[in-house]
């Protein structure tokens, strides 16, 4: 009897506990390592399996808001082995006093064990609550629920204007004190890396170039073949700063170059912006262009959102999509109006799943003809109406989100942003034939379906260059579906580098085929390359380390860039949220910069001039190329990036 007790109290506790461990919040232990940035001191912190944002934030003494701000890559989810950047308390305080707890107020009078280890007199956070008057300013105290949009709203400024008014303010809490101005501040526009140079040459002799609006020395340089030392020193004007519309020579004159005749055949090393210059003309900034944003804003559900309940969120609603995207395009048309831009932007709900009604009402609105370009339809039989509408009226039309080749078929008026199976493909090939170039390739489908056009097309390129003698590697084939592990076990070669590619985007099959591939490592020299999204996956980061992992990238988005800090820093104080890769405020933005420029600088013919217009944006880079001029253009830009030190970095 007594065994029986013993056994069945085993059983309970072997029950309970667990839950009570998994119910007690993880405790995280701070970080001793602390470096400094632009100037103040942050925490370094390795996130360890089981622990979450909310357990962080606690023991760093910091909110989840402000853990966010100063980690973008949070916006995909917290992972195992991440390094996050936490600021110490005392350098996010911000100038702007919260009221403290009335509870705490009301229990002055109690014995002071009962308060915090360090408590302070309650006199002295009562002199802080309120800022001392000024004349330019309200002092308001924000109530429950109020956000800086709303307050911005009820005194007719914008959310930027409050935020320039409380230096660090990042949020409106509640019971904090804030100062509003009287008078609406003239708005400043953040002025980007390059500043604008009212005269604008619009000539460059054969060995020179006109910058363009966004361009860099570095992308410069890499472009044309070029140091980016060589270049400063063929231009001592750029010491003073890069500006659009500079001339600038790319190449040298001296006898080193001469002695190198070859190079000017080269086709990388030859001035592309010649032909630019054709296309620019300074006429084309003094435009005014109409541009139509057609998204699917279902403003018919709106009340649903509206009135929905407090605990909802507005991603649980399909309004709020594409919010992101337009934001983003505004913001890049907002940077550009100090370059010279003027546009007439209409934005319009004209986009519906499975429904073309929508799209066909709208394209029936008086001046649609007129446009000079169109951003969407998002969704395809929406976009299938618009592109032949825009044939028909001749109209630029961007498809963003599409990779199907065939909607630029027939159509060379549409502009499809994302790289196609094939692009994807061949810039895979080439990768590998010029960095490993004697590798075994081992080309892993996950079943005969699944990406099956980029796997054709890159087994097809790989065995052409075994052919021409150009790849002196080997390539192999396996189909996890049938063949599983030990099908790719067995066709890896000893001493020697095997290159493993799964085609797939499985979310099931992809974290077990790295799982398993994992203790192969061990015993040979493995790289794995997976496909482009995989960094949206649970993968287990130690094992990709492992694996040394490379990855086919159509979008790369640098965090540690000044270019898209700033981007942040803005998108943040114009519309309160921080932007998001998955909510395509980023590619909104590429898209605005890339082609609202291109209609400032080349008019009319803009697409015409779009293949030799490469374009480096925050998130996306372009690169339009077409094989028919019957067809459209597509985007070919394609990176490649591995995991080094814990983070994706761009390898080419």
């Amino acid at each position: 009897m007594r065994f029986r007790l013993f056994t069945l109290l085993l059983l309970v506790l072997a029950f309970i506990i667990p839950q009570y461990t998994n119910a007690q919040e993880v405790n995280v232990k701070r970080s001793t390592v602390i470096e400094n940035f632009k100037g103040k001191p942050f925490y370094i912190h390795f996130v360890k399996q089981g622990e979450t944002l909310t357990a962080i934030a606690k023991s760093y003494n910091i909110t989840i808001e402000e853990l966010n701000a100063e980690n973008l890559s949070l916006d995909k989810g917290l992972k195992t082995d991440m390094v996050l950047r936490i600021p110490q308390k005392s350098m996010v305080s911000n100038s702007v006093v919260e009221v403290p707890n009335p509870v705490a107020v009301n229990e002055q009078s109690k014995p002071e064990g009962r308060q915090a280890p360090q408590p302070k007199p309650a006199e002295k956070p009562k002199e802080q609550i309120k800022p001392a008057e000024d004349p330019d300013f309200n002092i308001y105290q924000v109530k429950k629920q109020e956000t800086l949009y709303g307050i911005s709203k009820q005194y007719n400024l914008t959310v930027d204007d409050i935020l320039i008014a409380n230096p660090g303010l990042v949020s409106a809490n509640e019971g904090m004190w804030i100062r509003i101005p009287k008078k609406k501040p003239v708005s400043k526009v953040a002025v980007p890396e390059i500043q604008h140079q009212k005269t604008v040459k619009t000539e460059s002799g054969p060995d020179e170039i006109i910058v363009k609006p966004g361009e860099t020395l570095y992308g410069i340089a890499k472009d044309y073949n070029i140091s980016v030392s060589d270049l400063s020193e063929l231009n001592p004007s750029v010491s003073e700063g890069l500006k659009a519309g500079m001339v600038l020579k790319v190449r040298k004159t001296d006898t080193k170059n001469e002695a190198k005749p070859a190079a000017k055949n080269d086709p990388v090393a030859t001035p592309k912006p010649v032909s630019l210059a054709s296309c620019f003309s300074a006429d084309n900034i003094k435009a005014t262009y109409n541009v139509a944003l057609l998204l699917p804003f279902l403003l018919d559900d709106a009340t649903d959102a509206l009135e929905a309940p407090e605990q909802k969120k507005a991603s649980d609603f399909n309004n709020f999509n594409y919010f992101q995207f337009y934001a983003g395009f505004m913001l890049a048309a907002d940077s550009l109006q100090q370059y010279g831009l003027r546009a007439r932007i209409q934005v319009m709900d004209a986009d519906k799943l499975n429904d073309t009604l929508t799209i066909k009402q709208t394209l029936r609105k008086p001046g649609m003809d007129k446009m000079d370009l169109l951003v969407g339809p998002m969704y395809v039989n929406s976009f299938a109406v618009a592109a032949r509408y825009a044939r028909k009226h001749e109209i630029g039309i961007i498809n963003p989100l599409s990779r199907r080749e065939s909607i630029v078929d027939g159509n060379p008026f549409v502009l499809k942003a994302q790289v196609s199976g094939s692009g994807v493909a061949t810039k895979l090939s080439s990768f590998i034939i010029s960095q490993y170039p004697t590798a075994n390739i081992i080309s892993v489908r996950n079943d005969a379906r699944e990406l099956k056009s980029v796997a054709d097309v890159f087994e097809s390129q790989i065995r052409s260059s075994i052919a021409s003698r150009a790849f002196k590697g080997s390539l192999q084939a396996a189909t996890y579906a049938t063949d599983m592990m030990a099908g790719v076990s067995k066709k890896l070669k000893h001493n020697v580098k095997n290159i493993i590619i799964f085609f797939s985007n499985n979310k099931s099959n992809v974290p077990n085929f790295v799982s398993l591939l994992n203790p192969l490592s061990k015993s040979d020299d493995i790289i794995l390359v997976g496909m482009d999204g995989w960094d949206e996956l649970e993968l287990e980061t130690e094992f990709l380390v492992n694996l040394k992992y490379h990855q086919v990238s159509t979008s790369y988005i640098d965090y540690d860039s000044e270019a898209v800090k700033q981007f942040i820093t803005r998108f943040r104080n114009k519309y309160g949220a921080a932007p998001l890769a998955s909510r395509h405020a980023f590619l909104g933005y590429d898209l605005g910069w890339y082609f609202l420029t291109s209609l400032m600088w080349y008019g009319d013919h803009y697409i015409s001039c779009l293949p030799e217009q490469k374009g480096k944006g925050l998130q996306y880079n372009f690169n339009f190329s077409g094989v028919e001029k019957v067809d459209g253009l597509q985007n070919q830009d394609v990176s490649i990036v591995k995991l080094q030190d814990y983070k994706m970095i761009k390898v080419e």
